[in-house]
């Protein structure tokens, strides 16, 4: 049993970077297709996501020694289809027509293995066929498929990475798993009564995607942000100043795109989000939002060095007079900004822009 609990405490260690690492995709597909992330539809999408590195670790760990590896002298596949029908009846006291050998046959090492197949699977098929919606065939196919990369990953010697397979190739195993992924399909209407039809999922999301909640503006937002340091990142590549790119960027990105595309910038145009004035939308509105955000306010830190190394050269007086002024600003403006995630308070600037940020999910969506 020991052996079945480290891929599982395996997992679990891993499952947190790993969903650290998907979340901001999983949170931009979310928003470009529905407008917003409902807390049962994550973690229906993260227990699989955690459902398959199970998967994977339980048929390649625990991992032996490499030495160890490369004294074996088993053989490496078996292609007999039920052999292992053959050797539950060899090896252990089932007698199909006396009922009290079964639970002794449960118990033995050969009958254990095919279930474990069988149950490696079986949530394959109930995620399937519940939130993925696919038909009896494609679940077979795939529960086949999935079945086939456990065995080629072990026929593969885990990429190369051992001088010879460690673990046998079976075709009973792809028969089991895709067995169990079968029985997943056919039971899980059991478990889809407990739990809102993927039709309802949608049409949920869907109407909490028709209002721009703070969390969507707040991944738009660093969606941006890490589209700016990226693309500055790679133009420092081909020796431009950061300086210099990003005024670049923000011009084209943040200025130009904006006032062409209905206020989209890029993390608004993944997010599906635009700016419009309740009152009927003028392009300068644009220029009045974006320009003191990524302009003025943003590269305020950028500034404050500038006005740090001119204190060397002209009056330290009105330089630090200037870096008092722009801590003033910036500290007001981060306090605005935190605020704005727990009330109703826009931006300073949005005052005079007289925009709004607006959805751009509807109902025909659905």
């Amino acid at each position: 049993m020991s052996v079945y609990l480290i891929p599982i405490q395996v997992a679990m260690i891993v499952f947190p970077f790993i969903a650290f690492c998907l979340t901001l995709p999983y949170a931009i597909y979310q928003y470009h297709k529905y407008g917003s992330i409902p807390i049962l539809r994550s973690l229906i999408i993260f227990s699989f996501i955690y459902y398959m590195i199970n998967a994977y670790f339980m048929t390649m760990l625990p991992l032996p020694s490499i030495e160890s590896v490369a004294k074996m002298t088993s053989p490496i596949m078996e292609l007999r289809p039920f052999h292992s029908v053959g050797e539950i009846i060899q090896t252990t006291p089932f007698i199909w027509n006396q009922p009290s050998t079964y639970i002794p046959t449960l118990k033995q090492p050969a009958m254990m293995v095919t279930l474990f197949n069988i149950l490696l699977t079986f949530p394959f098929g109930v995620y399937l066929r519940y939130y993925f919606q696919c038909s009896l065939k494609k679940t077979i196919l795939f529960s086949f498929l999935l079945s086939l990369s456990f065995e080629l990953i072990q026929l593969s010697a885990l990429f190369g990475i051992y001088p010879r397979p460690y673990r046998l190739f079976e075709v009973d195993d792809l028969i089991t798993n895709t067995l169990g992924g079968t029985l997943g399909y056919a039971i899980c209407p059991l478990f889809a009564k407990f739990l809102p039809s993927r039709e309802k999922l949608d049409a949920i999301a869907y109407e909490k995607g028709q209002k721009v909640s703070k969390p969507r503006k707040f991944f738009a937002f660093i969606i941006d942000a890490l589209f700016i340091v990226i693309i500055m990142l790679m133009l420092h590549f081909i020796n431009i100043p950061y300086h210099i790119s990003y005024f670049i960027i923000i011009c084209i990105f943040y200025i130009l795109l904006p006032f062409c595309k209905h206020g989209q910038t890029i993390g608004k145009l993944l997010t599906r989000i635009a700016l419009e004035d309740p009152a009927g939308t003028k392009k300068y509105q644009y220029l009045i939002h974006y320009i003191p955000l990524y302009l003025f306010i943003l590269p305020t830190p950028y500034y404050f060095y500038q006005l740090l190394l001119l204190t060397k050269q002209i009056n330290p007086i009105l330089c630090y007079s200037g870096i008092i002024i722009l801590l003033i600003i910036f500290f007001l403006t981060l306090c605005q900004f935190i605020l704005s995630f727990f009330s109703s308070t826009k931006m300073w600037f949005d005052y005079y822009s007289h925009l709004t940020h607006v959805s751009l999910i509807h109902k025909d969506n659905n």
